[in-house]
Parts: structure tokens; C-alpha cells; sequence
């Protein structure tokens, strides 16, 4: 028995690349969403996402679905962005706020702190001969309590020095003249830390340039 002539095997449609590049792009775009560029890719997922559309429906190809998924996410990005742009520039300056106010804290107890440890080597020093301590593990017990001491000298600041404080090296006893003028315990801050505390010999504290620091 003759068989008739078979019918050739239909071809599966192609694939728009206008769908997968928008698709590519609109993924781009929302990954970077957070930075202006992110815009960019939106932007261009949206027109290949139209000409996509088009194109499938005119010349019948495969990526309708998948440009429609392209344009939906390519306009949540435009419109997220300024929203999210908006809510940035509302916040920062409450953070500056805020970050100055920490700021503020930090420096008020550095100087309280330095202010207590002058106190203490100040009882030393009547107690031997007008002398400062060599080091500050001389004021534990009697002149300070050794807890309320690892407190004191610990710094302030987010990831300072357990022992953020020195004494500064002296002629004594200080004529009364010059004790307004010689720095007898100073700070050490961390680097992003424009100011430190120091004490003068006549107790006066007061706030100085940290010498290390360097502006981010």
C-alpha cells in the first residue's frame, strides 16, 4: 500500500530578541535600582519591550509573555525610583541630625571621662610627692575603683581604644602661670574623630584637633 507524501513537521516560532534583551534590561534595572544608571536599563527594557509586543503580534514570534513581564517591571522601577529618591533626600537630613547628636554625646562623656581621671591622678600626686602616676594601673584600687578605672579609660566612640587616654609626660609641681598652658592628659580617638579631649594642669578641659584625623 502507497503511502501519500508526509506533511513536514512544523517549525517552532522563534523568539523575539527584542523580548529577551528587554527582559534582560528590565532585570538590570531592578537590580541596580538604587543607583541613577538603574534608570537607564529601565528605560531601555521599556522600548524593547514595546517593539517586542509589536513585533510578536506581527510577525509571529515566540516572547509576548515574556516582553509584557519586561515593560511591568521596567515601569515599577521608573516609579519606585523617584519614590525611594524622595524618601533618601527626607531622611538624610534627620541622619545628619542624629549623627551629630551622637557626636555630641560621645565628646560630652570623653571629657567627663577625662575630667574624672585628672581628678584621680590629682589625689596621686598629693599622696606621692607631686607626681603623676607612670601608668594608669597606679590609680587602681585606692585613687579609683579598678572597674570604674577600665570604664574611664575606655573610649567613647564605636570602635575606640580600650585605654583612650594618656598622660602626657610633665615638669611639676607647674608654676600657676603656665598651668593654663600645659596639657596633662590627652585623648586618643579614632581616626574619624575630629576632636579630642584633654586637661590642662589646672583642670580645665577643653577640646583640640585629633591629630590623626582625616576626613571620610
Amino acid at each position: 500500500m502507497l503511502m501519500g507524501p508526509t506533511a513536514p513537521a512544523s517549525v517552532p516560532a522563534e523568539w523575539s530578541k527584542k523580548a529577551i534583551f528587554g527582559a534582560v534590561f528590565a532585570i538590570l534595572g531592578f537590580a541596580t535600582l538604587w543607583l541613577a544608571f538603574g534608570l537607564l536599563f529601565a528605560g531601555l527594557a521599556a522600548i524593547l519591550g514595546h517593539l517586542a509586543r509589536y513585533e510578536c503580534r506581527g510577525h509571529g514570534l515566540r516572547g509576548r509573555r515574556l516582553a509584557t513581564v519586561a515593560l511591568w517591571l521596567s515601569y515599577f522601577t521608573m516609579i519606585t525610583f523617584p519614590v525611594i529618591a524622595l524618601a533618601l533626600g527626607l531622611s538624610f537630613p534627620a541622619f545628619q541630625k542624629w549623627r551629630a547628636d551622637q557626636g555630641s554625646r560621645h565628646r560630652a562623656e570623653s571629657r567627663a571621662q577625662a575630667s574624672r581621671l585628672f581628678v584621680a591622678c590629682e589625689a596621686y600626686a598629693r599622696a606621692n610627692r607631686d607626681h603623676y602616676p607612670a601608668r594608669w594601673e597606679a590609680l587602681s584600687g585606692r585613687f579609683v575603683p579598678a572597674e570604674e578605672l577600665a570604664d574611664l579609660l575606655q573610649s567613647p566612640y564605636p570602635d575606640g581604644r580600650k585605654v583612650a587616654f594618656e598622660i602626657v609626660p610633665h615638669d611639676r609641681p607647674l608654676l600657676e602661670a603656665i598651668e593654663d598652658s600645659v596639657i596633662v592628659i590627652q585623648e586618643i580617638a579614632p581616626v574619624p574623630v575630629p576632636e579630642i579631649s584633654v586637661v590642662y594642669a589646672n583642670g580645665r578641659v577643653a577640646g583640640l584637633h585629633n591629630p590623626d584625623h582625616e576626613a571620610p
